[in-house]
């Protein structure tokens, strides 16, 4: 989230072009874009709104055993996906790795219906109430200014991490 609020500084203060390292979908000059375009931002409005989804959905997220390779997983397949199929424009933020938490934490009660999953998308649910988010109002936000893809790529990436990593049953 740091990384962030630095290219976001570095954008605003220094005029550098940081848009040029969003998703731009079927470039293949934008191809490495899958791994930096969840790091820029259009505004500080746009930053600190995913801020905040991240470091809810992010903390519970985190709570989750294999939790750096599921979120590595999620911003692999939510860049190829966007990449592979969203519309002509340039994609960029972290709300694709947000709803993918969201994503991995509705699986993860579902598909292991283990305590720690079920307790962390109750607190998901709870923390996000309160704090006036609406996942499925994001989930399916079509409007212009918004990469409705990265959403609703994010969240399947993270339902199928969350089903992937699922414990064998016996």
């Amino acid at each position: 989230m740091a990384v962030m609020c630095v290219v976001q500084v570095l954008g605003g203060l220094f005029g550098f072009p940081v848009y040029r390292f969003g998703i731009v979908p079927h470039d293949i000059h934008h191809l490495s874009s899958v791994f930096t375009a969840p790091f820029v931002h259009g505004s500080w409005g746009h930053l600190m709104s995913n801020l905040l989804g991240l470091s809810i959905s992010g903390y519970l997220a985190a709570r989750l055993p294999k939790f750096k390779r599921l979120t590595f997983f999620i911003v692999v397949a939510t860049g190829l996906l966007v990449w592979l199929f969203a519309g002509n424009a340039n994609h960029i933020g972290a709300s694709g790795i947000v709803m993918g938490y969201f994503g991995l934490l509705l699986g993860a009660a579902l598909f292991n219906r283990d305590t720690l999953g079920i307790v962390s998308f109750v607190a998901l649910l709870v923390l996000t109430y309160y704090a006036n988010i609406s996942f499925l109002a994001t989930l399916f936000d079509f409007s212009a200014q918004t990469s409705s893809s990265s959403h609703i790529f994010g969240f399947l990436s993270g339902l199928l991490a969350a089903y992937i990593t699922k414990p064998k049953r016996v």
